[in-house]
């Protein structure tokens, strides 16, 4: 399981500054489920958020729809009229005038590939270069917002977009000298390793290459940086834990991406490695 506690932070976090002025459908995403209470029982304290003037629907079916919501903190604190509503905030408290707009409870999706994916979402975003000087100007200004000795990874390059040329370590040695960059083409087919991977990975001039993979080289038998398939098993395997900063970064990208969609919950199925960086306190 994902580190409950510190989704729910991150979801208050996310949430609560980030809501626009007006609400388009199912776009509201609660921490929880609609908890049913009377303004009368909500506590004195002003709320933090008031939702007025919306379409609710609140999953109860004793009261189906309601038209205003307060949240205190990550809870929700009362659900009724706008009028009811309105008096629980205070000088403080966020109002949001939905303008009829509906609102409905958070959804859980019960199997998504968080870490991972969250990786891609805050790593260096390469789909669309059309041009091998934008693919290494990405790479450059990436590199200048981790620490060094961070891996780049993923990307999701696509040659074709600038007419067929293969990339090599040689286009991105020089603007990446304190980081390993181990980037994906779009496909999963193939990756580019600049030097500094290659030299963690032990690839040289005399690796053999692995059954169902290439490595690619140039007319020396030197590794152009790029392999293929199976080979990018060599790169993959030594691939350190990330630091705090960068996973922090990566896991902070997918729950913003989840909150944004109305996705308030989710079980994550990656892989043990994505799992055991909550284990070993690499997040805390």
């Amino acid at each position: 399981m994902i580190n409950a506690p510190r989704a729910r932070r991150v979801l208050a976090r996310v949430l609560v500054p980030s809501l626009p002025a007006s609400i388009l459908s199912c776009v509201l995403a609660m921490i929880s489920a609609f908890t049913l209470a009377s303004a009368a029982d909500a506590q004195n304290a002003p709320v933090t958020l008031a939702v007025v003037n919306a379409r609710i629907w609140t999953g109860n079916p004793q009261r189906p729809w309601a038209d205003a919501i307060a949240v205190r903190g990550d809870r929700i604190a009362a659900v009724g009229s706008s009028a009811e509503i309105r008096k629980l905030a205070g000088a403080s408290s966020q109002l949001i005038d939905a303008h009829g707009h509906m609102l409905v409870p958070g959804f859980n999706d019960a199997h998504v590939h968080i870490i991972s994916a969250g990786r891609g979402l805050s790593s260096v975003k390469l789909r669309d270069a059309s041009t091998p000087a934008e693919f290494i100007a990405r790479i450059k200004a990436y590199a200048k917002t981790i620490p060094k000795g961070a891996w780049i990874t993923d990307g999701d390059w696509d040659h074709t977009l600038w007419g067929g040329e293969l990339p090599t370590r040689q286009w991105i040695d020089s603007v990446s000298p304190d980081n390993p960059v181990w980037v994906t083409r779009l496909d999963g087919h193939m990756s580019l390793a600049n030097s500094a991977a290659l030299a963690a990975a032990h690839v040289t001039k005399a690796t053999p290459d692995v059954y169902g993979g290439l490595i690619v080289r140039d007319a020396s038998g030197e590794p152009t940086g790029l392999l293929k398939d199976n080979a990018q098993g060599l790169v993959d395997d030594s691939l350190p834990d990330p630091p705090a900063e960068v996973a922090d970064r990566a896991f902070d990208a997918a729950m913003h991406y989840l909150a944004e969609r109305g996705v308030t919950s989710a079980q994550n199925m990656g892989t043990w490695y994505d799992l055991s960086i909550f284990e070993r306190g690499i997040l805390p």
